[in-house]
């Protein structure tokens, strides 16, 4: 059986093992510097969910992605698609209620895009309140940051957007789409704060401040894609879909608990 949800035909959803992971990748169309495409975020998140398909196809089914997401403060540099949040909570919901409807008990919630963050931990948290099954969201950056760590070139700042790690995945995936003679360091870090902190495999901010991209950013990039390469991405691609794999079996293995009114 196919793991690629949209491929399947309804006799195959009605008889399909409800308990395999739906992994929604929740993405975003924006700028990523004048050296990667737009569509950086959902090329990269649907790699790592069919990554993750390639090595458990027993255990998932990956969905079609949504391939908008909450940036309007990226709104100023053109090409940008935008989605009020109230408006991607409830159409992320739909989409995992519909699942819900049709016997699907565990739900990943995969985001390629900073934003949508909160966004999408609300839609996981609205959906096991409303439909009583498992749904989790998760930033997969955040799943594999040590190991990121561990192949990084660049200095702590240097992963933020459309930075060395976007960069280099990207560019181990589709070479002739990343120019990196047009990336420039754009490393925003400060070492003096204690609550800011602008790198995602860094520990990210204890605190949030999300200023107009333009005001922080002269060419849509936040980090250093200079260092970026095909065989560094390769490994950051490789921990990004071996941790979301085991995230997912973490969630296969999870019990389905039954609540209790104390009313």
């Amino acid at each position: 059986m196919t793991t690629e949800y949209g491929k399947l035909t309804w006799e195959e959803v009605r008889d399909a093992d409800k308990d395999r992971v739906a992994i929604l990748n929740v993405s975003a169309t924006e700028d990523h510097g004048p050296h990667m495409p737009l569509d950086t975020d959902t090329v990269l998140g649907m790699a790592v969910a069919n990554g993750v398909a390639a090595m458990a196809p027993d255990e998932v089914f990956v969905m079609p992605p949504i391939a908008y997401g909450f940036n309007e403060h990226h709104k100023d540099f053109p090409g940008v698609i935008w989605i009020q949040p109230e408006t991607l909570i409830a159409f992320v919901t739909d989409v995992t209620k519909s699942l819900a409807h049709h016997g699907f008990r565990r739900i990943l919630l995969l985001n390629s895009h900073g934003s949508n963050h909160p966004v999408l931990d609300l839609a996981a948290r609205k959906t096991v309140i409303e439909c009583g099954i498992i749904c989790v969201s998760a930033s997969y950056w955040n799943l594999c940051a040590d190991r990121i760590n561990e192949h990084r070139k660049s200095e702590t700042g240097g992963i933020a957007h459309a930075g060395e790690f976007e960069a280099a995945m990207y560019k181990y995936l589709h070479p002739d789409l990343v120019h990196l003679e047009k990336a420039a360091t754009q490393n925003l870090h400060n070492p003096e704060s204690r609550f800011f902190n602008l790198d995602l495999a860094r520990g990210g901010g204890k605190a949030m401040l999300m200023r107009w991209w333009s005001e922080v950013s002269p060419d849509g990039t936040m980090g250093d894609p200079t260092v970026a390469d095909a065989e560094t991405g390769e490994k950051f691609l490789r921990a990004a879909i071996e941790e979301t794999a085991a995230l997912v079996r973490e969630i296969r293995a999870l019990p389905l608990l039954q609540r209790k009114d104390h009313h």
